[in-house]
């Protein structure tokens, strides 16, 4: 069932971007530039988490995921060192 959930959660995201590609007048690296804030927003809010957990390796090796590591790299860096470093 992991593997299921990884490649569906996985292919809906990689349809979504196909979608933003054939669909707008959006640049590949804007549409890839998106799904980084994406990853690190749903991290923010607390979203990501819930859905890595469920989708696994179709969440977290996506863009999104690059996002939601950039977020939790800062979110460590600031508990550490404080905002302002």
């Amino acid at each position: 069932m992991d593997y299921l959930n990884a490649f569906l959660c996985g292919g809906v995201l990689c349809a979504i971007g196909q979608l933003f590609i054939d669909r707008t007048q959006l640049t590949p690296a804007r549409i890839l530039t998106g799904y980084v804030v994406a990853g690190v927003v749903l991290s923010a809010v607390g979203l990501y988490a819930p859905l890595a957990e469920f989708a696994g390796a179709g969440a977290s090796v996506p863009l999104l995921g690059f996002g939601h590591l950039l977020a939790k790299g800062v979110r460590t860096a600031v508990a550490e060192k404080g905002a302002l470093g």
